[in-house]
């Protein structure tokens, strides 16, 4: 018979074995990631790891394992799941069972950083050896990464970039859809080759592919613009951006790949710089281009040695058309001209549209000899102005147009020379091609610039001038048949202090120009109307002709400022002859016969002044009020020995008895001339140095209206 002592050791034996047994199987089920729980047949529990104690927030040995195991069947609206229903009608009774996913909270102090973690509960029955089910083994299987890695997988297909990962050795293992579809190659196709086989296929990089490959394997990145091109007829711009990674010793594990479609961006961005650099009408290079073009092009030039040159070319009388006939047709006539300079042009030069009428090419090479150089360069201005002389077709209109082309060539290695100063230079030698005349060609001489330097300082000599101290009135006289004083020009002498005597003809044009006519025809007007006023009443009928400059008689405020000063003066309107050339016609008629009917009406004269000189002059006789026509000097300047400028002067005195008219010759010079206009008509009046040169009022006054006749005609 066993003592006592020794059962109770056998006891506290047996005890120590079970414990450590199931110390051991408590440490087992420890190790295990997964959460694990042992339950009875009636649901008790067994086992429970660490893992799952986690999830229990508390040591659930004690209590049913079912009240703190709160496990929800819907994440947003927290539905709660019977674990223990479910295990009781679905694992108990039945074979086969699923797994739900469920989502259960986790603790604060877990560190995660959702309150939910969604978990996939597996039940498996463990069976004795008679295949009897003796408990349930409930594994708990965190679903947090695998859900990660499956919002991964359908963010790639969601997004429009192209995306691919590949495996350690490069194969491109999963292509999303937008990658499949930019590419235009299935996944089972590109999941047979390398990234790099689909670069050396598809991609045009901007950098050598060298350079690519070498960012990506010392700095694990690449991204920058490529070209695609899935076929042979299409092709677009995307970003590529390349990423390698690897472990923490260096071993490559994937390559990712994304492709961002920016044809759009490209596009809108080649639209910015076309309207930055191109002009909109045309199509051509506009002015800003053209300044880099010339930068790039003097860099160039220490290099190459080559000459270049610039053809500046401005269309004569296109004003003129554009403000007559509109502005679509305007549009229209610069559209053909830019048609035509381009095919003159090379592939290497640079044709451009500057402003309004005005063009201008660069021979960006031409030779290393300056002669030969200025020859080819000569050559094409010319062929330039030769193919624009001709007549355009435009909206049932046939239109002529003439072309003033400057010439500027230039060499950096051999001066100092600037995009600037090189347009300056080709634009003084096109309006010298103007000045001449128009439809000429004209090279650069360095006097133009002096020539230039002077219009400045004349420019600015009439923007500080003093009218009253400065400009005085001449008068030439008008003679009738009988040498008898008709009427007088006012003719306008300006005595600078420092630049002396300026000629009208040097001084006018700048006045213009620089809009200061307007003022100083308002003082020539308010002068000339009180010496009118005054010799009138002293002399008896003396007409006082006054020319007027179309700057001054566009302006708005021009009749309203000839009332004033007759107003003011007090002069009779009709001792006035106010001349016109026909320009002012061109520029918005029906305005300009407006104001012209306007003066008549306050009972002014109107001549038209250098007639038969202007556009189209016999087409607005029939509208025009007016009193007189002059013949311009140039007309009589070779009569009577030239027939053709004697059939002009003909048919202008046939012209003006037809309708009426007073006729007045200027630049009569000779006996021969002056004899030859008697002839035509007894009452045309003589202007011009035969009779009389201009000269003061004072002078004039003594010499032509003091004495009933000339008696003898001024040297």
């Amino acid at each position: 018979m066993q003592s006592p002592q020794f059962d109770t050791d056998m006891t506290t034996l047996i005890e120590q074995l079970n414990h450590a047994h199931n110390l051991q199987k408590q440490q087992i089920a420890d190790s295990f990631y997964d959460g694990l729980i042992l339950l009875s047949l009636n649901l008790k529990p067994l086992l429970i790891n660490q893992k799952a104690q986690d999830y229990f927030n508390s040591n659930p040995a004690t209590n049913s394992v079912f009240e703190k195991f709160e496990v929800y069947r819907q994440k947003r609206d927290r539905v709660i799941f019977d674990l223990e229903h479910w295990l009781e009608e679905n694992i108990l009774n039945k074979e086969t069972n699923t797994s739900p996913l469920l989502w259960i909270k986790c603790d604060a102090k877990q560190d995660r950083q959702s309150s939910l973690v969604p978990i996939l509960i597996r039940v498996h029955k463990i069976q004795s050896t008679e295949h009897k089910t003796e408990s349930l083994l409930i594994l708990i299987q965190d679903q947090s990464l695998q859900i990660q890695a499956e919002a991964q997988i359908r963010l790639m297909e969601a997004s429009y970039a192209g995306q691919f990962i590949t495996d350690a050795h490069g194969y491109i293992t999963q292509p999303n859809y937008a990658f499949s579809a930019y590419t235009g190659l299935k996944p089972e196709h590109l999941q047979k080759m390398t990234y790099i086989d689909w670069l050396n296929k598809q991609v045009v990089f901007k950098v050598p592919f060298n350079s690519v490959m070498e960012a990506l394997l010392e700095e694990g990145c690449w991204s920058g613009e490529v070209q695609l091109t899935p076929s042979k007829n299409c092709q677009y711009h995307a970003i590529l951006s390349l990423s390698m990674l690897t472990d923490k010793n260096r071993n490559i594990e994937h390559f990712i790949g994304i492709l961002q479609d920016i044809t759009d961006i490209h596009e809108a961005r080649s639209e910015i710089e076309r309207l930055a650099y191109y002009d909109k009408l045309t199509g051509l290079a506009n002015r800003t281009l053209l300044n880099n073009q010339l930068v790039s092009t003097l860099n160039n030039q220490p290099t190459s040695q080559c000459y270049s040159g610039l053809i500046l070319i401005d269309l004569d009388s296109f004003k003129m058309i554009n403000d007559t006939l509109g502005h679509a047709i305007g549009d229209q006539l610069l559209i053909l001209v830019s048609q035509k300079i381009s095919k003159l042009a090379s592939e290497n030069d640079l044709v451009s549209r500057l402003d309004g009428d005005e063009f201008a090419v660069l021979i960006k090479e031409s030779s290393q000899d300056a002669e030969e150089a200025k020859t080819q360069i000569l050559s094409l201005a010319h062929k330039i102005r030769e193919i624009l002389d001709d007549r355009y077709s435009i909206k049932n209109r046939s239109l002529h147009i003439t072309a003033s082309t400057g010439v500027y060539v230039f060499n950096k290695a051999l001066e100092t020379e600037n995009s600037d100063q090189i347009i300056r230079h080709a634009n003084l030698a096109m309006h010298e091609a103007k000045n001449l005349g128009g439809n000429q060609v004209f090279l650069f001489e360095d006097k133009l610039c002096d020539v230039a330097k002077q219009r400045l300082e004349m420019l600015q000599a009439l923007n500080h001038s003093e009218l009253d101290d400065e400009f005085q009135l001449y008068f030439q006289a008008q003679v009738d048949n009988q040498d008898n004083t008709i009427g007088a020009e006012v003719l306008l002498r300006w005595f600078h202090p420092t630049l002396g005597l300026v000629p009208p003809g040097q001084f006018i044009p700048v006045a213009e120009e620089g809009r200061q006519i307007i003022k100083i025809g308002l003082w020539v007007m308010h002068k000339a109307f009180l010496q009118a006023k005054a010799w009138n009443e002293k002399h008896g009928n003396i007409k006082i002709s006054i020319n007027i400059s179309p700057i001054q008689f566009h302006e708005q405020s021009f009749a309203e400022l000839v009332i004033g000063l007759v107003k003011f003066t007090r002069v009779n309107p009709s001792y006035i002859t106010l001349e016109l050339t026909e320009s002012v016609l061109i520029r918005n008629t029906d305005l300009a016969l407006q104001k012209i009917q306007h003066l008549v009406s306050l009972g002014f004269n109107i001549s038209i002044d250098d007639f038969g000189t202007g556009y189209s002059s016999l087409s607005y006789l029939q509208k025009l009020p007016i009193h007189e026509l002059k013949i311009d000097q140039s007309f009589i300047r070779h009569v009577p020995e030239n027939p053709d400028d004697i059939a002009i002067v003909e048919s202008i005195v046939r012209l003006a008895q037809t309708k009426n008219l007073g006729i007045v010759a200027e630049g009569v010079e000779t006996q021969e001339q002056a004899d030859f206009i008697r002839q035509q008509h007894n009452e045309i009046l003589i202007q011009g140095y035969f009779y009389s040169k201009p000269c003061p009022a004072y002078e004039f006054e003594q010499n032509f209206l003091s004495v009933p006749k000339l008696q003898n005609k001024p040297t």
